[in-house]
C-alpha cells in the first residue's frame, strides 16, 4: 500500500546534530511515529520500541528518518490502522490458502495409499516354522522390533540381527530392528507381511522384486537388479 504524501502534513524534521545525539529507542520511536508499517517492515523496524532498538543499528536507523522525509513517505495513526488491517487480512488468506493446499496433499497421499493398497496381489509369501501368540499383530503406526536373517535365492546373506559369524565380521551387535509400520521406513514386503504376524511367530518371507528394492537393487549392499529376497523373520515385540 502507497502512502498519501498529501493525507499527512510534513512533521518537524529533527535536525541532523540532534539525530546523532539522541538514543536508538528515541530514533526509533520517531521513526515509527510517522512511517506506514510496510516502510518499518522493509527496513525492519516493526515491533515493540524496545526490542527494535535493541537490534538496530543506529546509522540505519537515521537513514531510514531522513529517507522518510526525503521522500515524504508519512502515514497517520488511521492509515497505519488500516494498512495492518489489509496485511492481517492478506496473511489471514495466505494461511487458508496455506491449510486447503496441505489439505489437497493429505487426500492425494490418503488416495495414493488406498490406491497402493488395493494395486493386485500381493508379492510375498509366509511360510511359518514358529506361530506366535496369535493375540497382537501390528497395525498400520505401531512401533514394533523384528529380528531377520535376509539372503539372497543362492543363500548369500546380505543383512541380518542372527548371523554371530556375518555380525562378528562387520563388528555390529545382534540387535533387532525398529521400525514403524505403514510409514515406508523398510521395503514394502515388510510393511505388508508384517501384519500377518503375531508377537513370538518366525516365518520364512519371501519377497518379489516388486516389493523389495526393484529393478536397481542396492549393489552397494549386495543385492543385484531385480532381486527375490528371502527373510528368516521374527517378530519380537510390538512396542507401543
Amino acid at each position: 500500500q502507497k502512502p498519501n504524501p498529501s493525507a499527512m502534513a510534513a512533521p518537524a524534521r529533527i535536525a541532523a546534530a540532534d539525530l546523532e545525539n539522541m538514543g536508538k529507542k528515541e530514533l526509533v520511536e520517531a521513526v515509527q511515529k510517522i512511517a506506514p508499517i510496510a516502510f518499518l517492515q522493509e527496513n525492519k523496524l516493526n515491533g515493540k520500541v524496545e526490542a527494535v532498538a535493541k537490534r538496530a543499528n543506529k546509522d540505519k536507523v537515521i537513514a531510514a528518518y531522513n529517507e522518510l522525509h526525503d521522500k515524504g513517505l508519512f502515514s497517520t495513526d488511521e492509515e497505519r490502522e488500516a494498512e495492518k488491517l489489509a496485511l492481517d487480512l492478506a496473511k489471514a488468506k495466505l494461511e487458508e490458502e496455506k491449510a486447503a493446499e496441505k489439505a489437497a496433499e493429505k487426500a492425494a497421499a490418503d488416495a495414493a495409499a488406498g490406491a497402493e493398497e488395493d494395486d493386485g496381489p500381493k508379492r510375498y509369501t509366509i511360510v511359518v516354522s514358529k506361530k506366535g501368540n496369535k493375540e497382537n499383530y501390528p497395525k498400520k503406526g505401531d512401533r514394533v522390533k523384528v529380528n531377520y536373517h535376509g539372503t539372497l535365492p543362492d543363500g548369500t546373506i546380505f543383512d541380518s540381527t542372527t548371523d554371530k559369524d556375518w555380525l562378528k565380521a562387520r563388528k555390529r551387535k545382534a540387535d533387532g530392528l525398529c521400525f514403524k509400520v505403514g510409514s515406508n521406513q523398510v521395503i514394502r514386503g515388510w510393511d505388508e507381511c508384517v501384519r500377518e504376524m503375531s508377537v513370538g511367530e518366525k516365518s520364512t518371507v519371501t519377497i518379489e522384486p516388486e516389493w523389495a528394492y526393484g529393478a536397481k537393487g542396492v549393489p552397494d549392499a549386495g543385492i543385484p537388479p531385480r532381486a527375490t529376497l528371502i527373510f528368516e523373520m521374527e517378530l519380537l515385540a510390538i512396542l507401543n
